[in-house]
């Protein structure tokens, strides 16, 4: 019986191990990586899952994957992400070496945005309003310049009322005036100078413009300061897989305006080295003969067409590794010279000309299981001015030149890592520096003013995104601690006379100040149904006083400004909710309404006293101060359909009443602004745009309209309305294309808000061949 039982269980034995064999045998691995198609990027986060078996997992930092257990081949493999198409194979076999490439979906009306959260998101999951401007728009738009792509977007107020032959486009948000309170990023880096804190827009060419991404709110939890209003994000083309590709364009418009651009990309592999590296270079260039911008009513023989001369390029190089790790080195140059429509004597006139150079290095990687995004980067501009002018009865001759340098530099490191499926914890430091160094000398007079100042940022920022209720509730909240300091301002003014309102030598060493601020958020977004959410959210903003106000004093549009080094940051407090729609890929509409208060809000105010700036009139001496509240309240609605596979449309409107409600009344100048309305803010703007494709010829249409805005601080005047129509044609055939754009198609110029004139009805021509 004893050796029965031995031989039952030796022969148990047997069998356990035989099925152990078994399944060690069916215990197979797929590993493999997924890759970006137009880019050659690994993909982090890429669901990977086999069909039929309930066996899934996600992609690593490195775009790696790894799928064990009992398989049975032919198995079918499929791999999902948000922003690309629906990958599908057939596996018939144990495979550790596959490799993935997933193709982007280009036309899909739920696009995927980086810049809300710095982490791929379709627009639809952040709890925000997002706005994106991809490349189809920029093929349809009749545009002479990047800034006009972003007509479309609700609550964006473009300012370029001369055209392809404005000295400078600014771009507000929500009711706000001044450009600096709109954070402008180029590839992820600022482009906001923190001497003026606008950017020079024709510094970026449109051919090199993949998306644009809009941001709408406060973003100072993540972004600090400029980040007011919003964020915009204009992400740049990336160097394709071929060895060797480009285009050629030539162009030529009204007013004497003829132009040349081309691009050129490569991609090499080093002998000593088995990863590529990708190059793409683009250059333009451009000039015009303008036109008077003075209206006819009160042109006199000073007034000149405004002309224009620039020249600009740029380069972008990426070195792809094995560690799936990349470096992009990127460069930029720009120089110009545009005629400010007023000559005297000297045969160029009144002109403005910068010199812009911009670098920037950037590393995305891994670290463990964390993501890593670095970048590195350097501006530095010159800027010379010459003005000339005579006074109002013509009797007194002024000329005066302005030698500008000023540069920022700074290095932004952030760190994402996964903390489960549901989880994405970001968190990083920012830190930059910006400088500036000006002499205003005037030629007709003794005066000479110097104005420096430097200013320094850091900051520490950590942001979290939870996805509860199986994906239906996203929750986005973050937290920034950010420090300023202003250091070296100087003012310093010798042998004055009238024309810099000085009565003594002066100098002036401002004393260093510094500024904290703490700057939340949060928001929400709830999908009640397919392609039905709503979100609410409350943000802050954060705005430190730009170097120019606070050791400048000089000549500015709305008379002489006097330097303010006491002038302290600006705060505002922002409540939204909103709501999305989607109709697969048919049909989107978005509506946001948002309050926002302002503190310590930094705005111009008149002193009382006047001076004499050569021109027909006396013109104020004015000065940045703080206004104790301002009150803005608005709405921005937009839609898009795609009825038809040939036909695009879309609109926006939007609204606002931009208020301030508080001010302490100067008893000397007896100047209270309380319950005036923020001037040079449309309080209505609206857009309506249709793309027609056809075999024949394409059509891109767009109507803008920009509301009546107060002119002045004290609301003594309104600046009409105004509206413009403009048309694309272009049509493609073989590796050519041509297009004609007609600006203001119905020929109804309009007044800015400096009293000049718009140009009217404007044709360009190009012709593009590609190679």
């Amino acid at each position: 019986m004893f050796l029965g039982m031995i031989k039952r269980i030796f022969t148990l034995l047997l069998v356990l191990l035989a099925a152990c064999g078994a399944m060690a045998q069916s215990q197979v691995c797929l590993k493999g990586r997924v890759t970006d198609a137009a880019s050659g990027v690994v993909v982090e986060g890429a669901a990977v899952t086999l069909e039929g078996m309930g066996l899934s997992t996600t992609t690593t930092v490195s775009g790696e994957f790894s799928i064990c257990g009992s398989i049975g081949f032919p198995v079918r493999l499929r791999v999902s992400h948000i922003g690309f198409a629906e990958y599908h194979v057939e596996i018939n076999q144990p495979n550790s070496d596959i490799v993935i490439a997933l193709t982007p979906k280009i036309y899909a009306l739920d696009r995927v945005v980086v810049t809300a959260t710095l982490t791929p998101r379709y627009t639809e999951d952040v709890p925000a309003l997002v706005s994106v401007i991809g490349a189809e728009s920029v093929t349809a738009q009749p545009a002479t310049n990047t800034d006009n792509l972003l007509r479309t977007i609700p609550g964006l107020y473009i300012d370029r009322s001369n055209g392809v032959f404005s000295k400078n486009a600014s771009v507000t948000m929500r009711g706000l005036d001044g450009a600096n309170r709109v954070l402008i990023l180029y590839d992820g880096a600022p482009l906001n100078k923190t001497s003026y804190g606008f950017i020079n827009w024709s510094l970026i060419s449109p051919d090199m413009v993949k998306q644009i991404e809009v941001v709408h709110g406060p973003s100072s939890a993540l972004f600090g300061n400029n980040a007011m209003a919003g964020v915009i994000n204009i992400r740049t083309l990336e160097p394709t897989g071929e060895p060797f590709y480009g285009n050629v364009t030539l162009e030529g418009g009204s007013l004497g305006l003829v132009g040349a651009r081309a691009s050129v990309g490569v991609r090499v592999t080093p002998k000593s080295s088995a990863h590529p590296i990708s190059v793409l270079a683009n250059v333009f260039s451009r000039k015009g003969d303008g036109y008077i911008t003075a209206p006819r009513a009160i042109r006199d023989t000073t007034d000149v067409a405004s002309y224009l001369e620039e020249t600009g390029g740029s380069v972008k190089v990426v070195m792809q590794h094995a560690d799936s790790s990349r470096i992009t080195v990127s460069g930029n140059y720009y120089t110009d010279k545009r005629g400010a429509g007023r000559a005297v004597y000297l045969a160029d006139g009144s002109f403005d000309a910068y010199t812009t150079s911009r670098l920037r290095i950037g590393y995305t990687g891994s670290m463990g299981q964390q993501r890593v995004e670095a970048y590195g980067y350097i501006q530095h501009e010159k800027y010379y001015r010459q003005n000339e002018s005579l006074n109002s009865t013509g009797d007194t001759y002024r000329l005066f030149h302005t030698n500008q340098q000023s540069g920022d530099m700074g290095l932004w490191v952030n760190l994402t890592r996964k903390l489960g499926q549901r989880n994405t914890l970001v968190w990083g430091t920012d830190v930059k520096y910006g400088w500036m160094d000006a002499t205003d000398t005037y030629r007709t007079s003794t005066d000479v003013v110097d104005r420096d100042g430097k200013v320094l940022f850091g900051a520490l920022f950590v942001q979290d995104e939870l996805s509860l209720l199986d994906g239906k509730l996203s929750v986005l909240s973050g937290l920034r601690f950010d420090a300023a300091t202003f250091f070296d301002g100087v003012l310093n003014v010798t042998d004055p006379t009238k024309n810099t309102g000085f009565r003594d030598d002066t100098l002036a060493n401002f004393q260093s100040s510094r500024w904290f601020a703490l700057n939340p958020k949060l928001g929400l977004r709830f999908h009640a149904a397919e392609g039905v959410s709503v979100y609410a959210s409350v943000s802050t903003g954060f705005m430190p006083a730009k170097l120019d106000d606070l050791c400048s004093s000089r000549k500015v549009t709305k008379g002489f400004k006097l330097a303010n080094p006491n002038l302290k940051p600006e705060h505002l407090l922002t409540y939204e909710a909103g709501a999305g729609f989607r109709l697969a890929d048919m049909l989107r509409a978005n509506l946001s309404l948002f309050y926002s208060r302002g503190t310590d809000f930094q705005y111009f105010v008149a002193t009382g006293d006047s001076i004499d700036t050569g021109g027909a009139e006396l013109k104020p001496f004015v000065s940045r101060k703080n206004i104790t509240g301002v009150s803005i309240i608005g709405g921005e609605a937009s839609i898009t359909a795609n009825p038809f596979k040939w036909l695009t449309l879309g609109a926006s409107l939007s609204a606002n009443k931009s208020e301030i409600t508080d001010f302490d009344a100067d008893p000397v100048t007896n100047i209270n602004l309380k319950g005036k309305h923020l001037a040079e803010v449309p309080l209505s703007q609206a857009s309506v745009e249709a793309v027609f494709t056809s075999s024949v010829v394409n059509v891109g249409l767009l109507w803008t309209y920009i509301g009546k805005q107060w002119g002045d601080d004290v609301n003594s005047y309104k600046i009409d309305s105004w509206n413009t129509f403009d048309l694309r044609l272009w049509r493609d055939y073989r590796s050519f294309r041509v297009a004609l754009d007609i600006f203001d198609v119905l020929d109804n110029p309009y007044y800015d808000k400096k009293g000049l004139i718009s140009p009217g009805r404007f044709f360009q021509c190009s012709v593009k061949y590609s190679f």
